[in-house]
């Protein structure tokens, strides 16, 4: 039996292991007064200070005698996705697992599907986690998409889906924990597509796992509820503290909503943040409809110089957003834009 082949990670893809700069039972504080504390999140090694640009996975620190050799101490595994639909932003998957023994247990601690909690509520049950109560039987990983990742692979040539990216970061996820020492007996995923077809590729590839792939399975299995959690804090604390990595945008607003299309705040940023010559920054994914519709409709046209082209005069140069003049030039020595010197200046005089 052959595996599907893996999507080739991005190659500045980075693997994050927890921070050992102080314990986590010391940095954890459960309250009001943590809930927008980054040094919280900081010290578990979520990188939420710097910029977004390259994908990146995450596993939660595991104590000693969580991962156990015995027979009978398996693990139940859950996954679910945050921020799949919206026009920005990361895309999250996220695991959490706990023993099997425990899980009855976790359901009562209050775990439910996070759409359906306030972002207080999903912070509060995501920092329970990380207290030694629960701790000592459960631990959770995150796969970090950037934005960045998401429109290459979904604009370069060789076309990967959103729907293979996700199924990706499942089987990454899932191996990751095996590798790791987690004796994973079942696994309960929130499915992307059809059910059962999904069901069967990852059965495949796990054949010693049970496998339950299922519409809403974040509603349905608390180790689902709190694998959600985890990706949607994880998202949402990425965007609260959002660092763009373009020069001289720290004045841009990072008031863009949820992020969904449908949102009007979102609709709102993406028109005031689109710059007519330089487009969007980094945290768009340019593959969504919504970004190039506004594009198409707000960008300036550029008319590009030949310079250098050997091409007869008359030969156009067509693409989405550049768009060659019709208009054959009186000669070939039109003069660059000063708005460009000066831009350059402007950034080079930033970097020192």
């Amino acid at each position: 039996m052959s595996a599907t082949p893996l999507t080739r990670p991005h190659e500045d893809d980075k693997e994050l292991t927890p921070t050992s700069a102080f314990p986590v039972a010391k940095r954890i504080k459960l309250g009001a007064e943590s809930t927008s504390d980054m040094d919280t999140y900081l010290g578990l090694g979520l990188p939420i200070n710097q910029a977004l640009t390259t994908s990146y996975t995450f596993f939660s620190p595991l104590p000693d005698n969580l991962v156990s050799t015995e027979e009978n101490d398996g693990f139940v595994l859950g996954v679910d996705e945050a921020g799949r639909g919206p026009v920005l932003g990361p895309m999250v998957y996220a695991t959490c697992f706990c023993r099997e023994s425990y899980y009855e247990e976790l359901g009562s601690v209050g775990f439910a599907d996070s759409k359906q909690l306030t972002a207080e509520q999903r912070e509060q049950l995501f920092l329970k986690l990380q207290t030694d109560d629960i701790r000592k039987h459960t631990g959770w990983s995150i796969r970090c998409i950037s934005p960045q990742d998401i429109s290459q692979s979904m604009l370069r040539r060789a076309k990967t889906s959103l729907n293979a990216l996700a199924h990706d970061a499942t089987i990454q996820l899932l191996h990751d924990a095996i590798e790791r020492g987690v004796r994973v007996r079942k696994v309960f995923v929130d499915t992307v597509g059809p059910p059962d077809s999904y069901q069967k590729k990852l059965q495949e590839l796990f054949p010693q796992i049970e496998i339950t792939v299922a519409k809403k399975a974040d509603s349905i299995y608390p180790i689902v509820s709190a694998a959600s959690i985890c990706a949607k804090v994880t998202r949402d604390k990425h965007l609260e503290n959002w660092i763009f990595a373009e020069p001289m945008l720290e004045s841009l607003s990072t008031s863009y909503g949820s992020g969904y299309p449908g949102d009007p705040n979102t609709i709102k940023w993406l028109r005031e943040s689109l710059d007519p010559v330089f487009g969007y920054p980094g945290i768009i994914r340019f593959s969504w409809s919504t970004c190039k519709k506004l594009l198409d409709e707000y960008s300036a046209p550029v008319s590009w110089p030949d310079d250098e082209d050997p091409a007869p005069r008359s030969a156009k140069l067509k693409s989405r957003y550049f768009i060659r003049s019709t208009k054959d030039a009186a000669s070939n020595t039109r003069q660059r834009s000063k708005f460009f010197d000066r831009h350059r200046a402007i950034v080079l005089a930033s970097s020192f």
